[in-house]
This record gives C-alpha cells, structure tokens and sequence, in this order.
C-alpha cells in the first residue's frame, strides 16, 4: 500500500503540472489588453458576494455529509459538531494530496467521539454518490435536449469500455471484500464468520427504505445546486466581468464546469484540483465558440470566488464555533 501510494502520489503532482503549464502557455499567448475589469471597485464587491453566495454550496455539502453520517450510524448526529467538523477540515483539500481534508474529518471526528471507520466510509460514500448523482443529472438534461454537449464529448455508448471498466471496478469490489477480511481476521483476530456478518449487516442498509429515502434527499439538493451553480456561474461572468454568455449555454456552461469537476475530484495530488479542472474548463467551454482571454479571466475569478466559498464558513466557524473539538484536545 505504502508503495502504491509513493507511486500514486508523482503521478498526481506530473498531471497538476501539466495542466498549470498548459494554462500558462494559454495565458501567454493571450492579448493582455482585453484582461481587466470594467469597473474594478465594482466587480470586487461582487466577487465578495458571490463568495457569500458559494460559502452555501459549502454548507450543502456539509449538509449532504451529515445526511450520510446519519444513515450509517442510525442517530441524529448534532449539526452543529458535523459542520464544524466538516468546515474547517474542508479548507485542507487546498494542500498536497488531495486527500488532506478526509483525513482531518477522521482527525476531528475521533475527538467527538465518533467511530473512525464510518467517517471514512462516510467520505467514500459521499464522493460515490455525488459524482453519481451530478452525472445522472447532467444525463437527464442531455437527454432532455437542455444541455448540448460539445464535439469533443460525444455521446456514444462504447460496450466494450463500459464492461472494461465494470470487471475493473468487481476487481476493486473483490479486492477490498478480501483485504477486509484479512485486516479484521490479522488486526482485530476476528473470524471470518464474524465479519461476514457485520458484512451482511451492513449490506442490507442498502437495501432499505432508508437509504432509499437518503438518495431522494441528496437528489434533490444535488438538482437544485445543479441550477443554482449554472446560474452562479452565468452571472459572475456578467456582473463581475462584463463578459455575456449565450442564453442558449446556461445549463451547457455549468455541465462543462461540472465535467471539469470530475477530473479536479478524480485526480490524486491536485490541491483542490488546481489547474486540472481550469485545463479541462477551458477545453469544453472554448469549445462553445467564446474567446480563450475572456474564458481565462472569468475561470481565474471562479476559482477565487469558489476559494472564498470555502474560506468564510471556516473563518465563521472558528470564530463562533469548533469549542467542543477544542476543547477535547486540550483535556487530553
């Protein structure tokens, strides 16, 4: 493991790089006379507001993360220690790694006396299901002819990669059924038997009403960010810079920026995906006809607007509150 990670780490940090030298061989060769502001004062008041503004899809997801908790612990776990778990271990996926920020709810979560391995499996769940979900969101209004993809991603079924990639994910399915067996049965001397039930157990929370009930909400929040984002980012680009999308492109941009999101996610050693989702947004959204100069400058200001999102509701909640966890560290 420690071997796949010495591996995984280069590789993740050689994409990071290419995709900044990608960037910046775009922003070299861009006329910087079209790159400014309209009216500077102006648009810095609205990159703060719409900072306010992405701080609540930060609060969503915190939201949706204690939906989960919830489902795999069977209780109501208090809001406010979830989203002060969640808010300020979330500014940690700015770091090397990708990852930092899971592993600070694991850190914090411990503290509040909650069980280490459904945090984790909570984290898991929580990147399976909104990938999931997003993507059959982004299906639906394809479907629906609200969103037109551009040439570049076309939408043909390749059977052959689909089952590739399924005998690849039974692989990963059955490798991890193993190692916990064997880590339950080397570390905690647990037989084989005894897992298979806890396995079982847990394996029928999936079968339920609950969880059921669990992806109804989370589809529901998923839909309304979705709209909320694609407005989010076709008003930043005309209230901050002056720059007009195409009505037509409302829901087209968003998706582009959602696909983007995907890779920035999906890649290990990106911080936050820097560079990785800026790359991949300006390949899909150039594609709609719109000037790379203008595309640049509004997903630089994206990405600030985004960060600020993730830097209020931390900056809120270690001023008011995160005492408990505090608090437990200094007592122990």
């Amino acid at each position: 493991m420690r071997n796949f990670k010495t591996l995984i780490k280069p590789i993740g940090y050689l994409i990071t790089a290419l995709s900044v030298g990608y960037l910046c061989t775009i922003i070299a060769g861009l006329d910087w006379q079209v790159l400014k502001f309209e009216s500077p004062l102006k648009s810095f008041f609205w990159i703060f507001l719409f900072g306010v503004w992405a701080s609540l899809f930060v609060l969503v997801g915190a939201y949706n993360w204690k939906l989960i908790l919830d489902f795999l612990g069977g209780t109501s776990l208090p809001l406010k220690d979830v989203f002060s778990v969640y808010l300020r271990s979330n500014v940690a996926k700015y770091l090397p790694g990708n990852v930092m920020h899971l592993a600070g709810r694991n850190f914090l979560g411990s503290r509040l006396g909650w069980n280490n391995s459904e945090i984790a499996f909570s984290s898991l769940l929580e990147m399976v299901l909104g990938l999931g979900l997003t993507g059959l969101i982004i299906a639906a209004f394809v479907a629906a002819g609200m969103v037109n993809l551009p040439p570049q991603v076309p939408l043909r079924l390749d059977c052959d990669r689909i089952a590739w990639y399924a005998a690849i994910a039974a692989a990963g399915l059955l490798f991890s059924v193993l190692f916990i067996y064997a880590y339950r049965l080397l570390v905690h001397r647990e037989t084989p038997a005894e897992t298979s039930v806890k396995l079982y157990g847990r394996g029928k929370q999936f079968v339920s009403t609950r969880f059921l009930l669990l992806l109804g909400k989370m589809a529901l929040l998923s839909l309304a960010c979705f709209v909320l984002n694609c407005a989010f980012y076709f008003y930043l680009c005309d209230l901050v810079l002056g720059f007009r999308l195409n009505a037509a492109d409302f829901f087209n941009a968003n998706t582009a920026l959602a696909i983007a999101g995907y890779f920035g996610v999906l890649t290990p050693g990106a911080p936050g995906g820097l560079g990785v989702r800026e790359s991949v947004s300006m390949l899909l959204l150039s594609a709609y006809g719109y000037p790379k100069e203008a595309l640049v400058l509004s997903l630089i200001v994206f990405r600030v607007v985004c960060t600020l999102g993730d830097l209020f509701p931390y900056l809120v909640v270690k001023a008011c509150g995160g005492r408990r966890i505090e608090g437990t560290d200094s007592s122990s």
